[in-house]
């Protein structure tokens, strides 16, 4: 995604958004008959409001934010998110209160108005430190705790994408184990991020290699699977420069992509979390492998692509039957390429 596909992208879901906000800064005044001046000003506050908070949120989503920002330690970012939270509340209504209603500036500074703003920080605190925790553990992955989805196992099929480092070994070396390190946050950043718009979520990090993971039916819709895949290979592209400035070299990845079932549970007392036992997770690692061995970018399983329907612009060429390491049978595999 371009800078300016990024600015379209905040531009867009702003245009929806903000006549949600006035009717919701609109609707108490005119159910508690204060006026036209009253509703105007109200109008504004929901308006401000809800620019200002979507605009942030979705700057963030799509990176336009500052990487070292949004990767920032936890508590800074954490604080600095409600900073930012707070700022656009408190100026949302002061504006409107100020200009449309005129009200006196030491109005806005009376005892009532600091606890509201003390307690707007407060939340501000709370709903960013919910989110934060569901971003460590994986998107939905806290909500699905909580409510005990898996406590009990239950079969699911699943989709699962294995993304692995190229040349990691000539990387390591030639960067140093610190260097290498910021190299590897970032791939996995631009990795996860672009999986993340496609539907996709982290399952585990394993090294350099990244386990993704889709429900069958949200997977396979618009081959959501297949394309997070040239998405993945698009952020490197699009930020190749960065990559060399940073570090002197452009990361390039091999892909595997299976689906079948698998048992879904809980395991863990004192880490806790949402495992996937079965073969088809291990299969995936075994196609995984077999992208060095046939030298394919990107290799996925013929269940796989019997159950896609592919882009005009994909196309999938059989390799043939595999004996592949640890399978008691051959497993016939698609490499996958883009078109255009």
């Amino acid at each position: 995604m371009t800078r300016a596909e990024k600015w379209q992208t905040v531009a867009r879901v702003v245009a929806i958004t903000a006549p949600f906000g006035v009717l919701v800064g609109v609707v108490p005044n005119v159910l508690g008959n204060d006026g036209t001046r009253s509703i105007a000003a109200g109008g504004l506050i929901g308006l401000l409001i809800t620019v200002g908070m979507v605009s942030f949120e979705v700057s963030w989503a799509v990176e336009l934010i500052p990487r070292r920002w949004r990767e920032a330690p936890f508590l800074v970012v954490l604080t600095t998110r409600s900073l930012v939270w707070l700022a656009i509340i408190v100026i949302g209504i002061s504006v409107p209160l100020l200009t449309i209603n005129q009200t006196p500036l030491s109005e806005l500074t009376d005892p009532p108005v600091a606890l509201s703003v003390g307690v707007s920080f407060a939340a501000a605190l709370v709903i960013n430190f919910i989110g934060q925790i569901n971003r460590l553990l994986g998107r939905g992955v806290m909500v699905r705790l909580i409510l005990g989805r898996y406590h009990r196992p239950r079969e699911e099929v699943r989709i699962f994408l294995l993304i692995d480092l190229r040349g990691s070994t000539q990387i390591t070396e030639r960067l140093g184990n610190l260097r290498y390190h910021g190299f590897l946050k970032r791939f996995i950043s631009d990795v996860t991020t672009s999986a993340m718009r496609h539907g996709g979520e982290v399952h585990r990090y394993v090294g350099d290699e990244i386990i993704l993971t889709w429900k069958e039916r949200k997977g396979l819709k618009d081959a959501a699977c297949v394309k997070s895949v040239f998405a993945i290979t698009d952020a490197f592209e699009a930020g190749g420069d960065e990559y060399m400035d940073d570090f002197g070299v452009v990361p390039s990845i091999w892909a595997s992509l299976h689906i079948g079932p698998v048992v879904t549970g809980e395991i863990g007392n004192f880490k806790h979390e949402i495992a996937y036992l079965g073969d088809t997770l291990n299969t995936s690692a075994r196609i995984e492998e077999a992208c060095r061995q046939f030298q394919k970018p990107f290799l996925a399983s013929a269940d796989m692509v019997d159950a896609l329907d592919l882009p005009s612009d994909v196309e999938a060429e059989g390799l043939g039957p595999i004996e592949l390491r640890g399978l008691r049978s051959s497993i016939e595999l698609f490499a996958i390429t883009r078109t255009s």
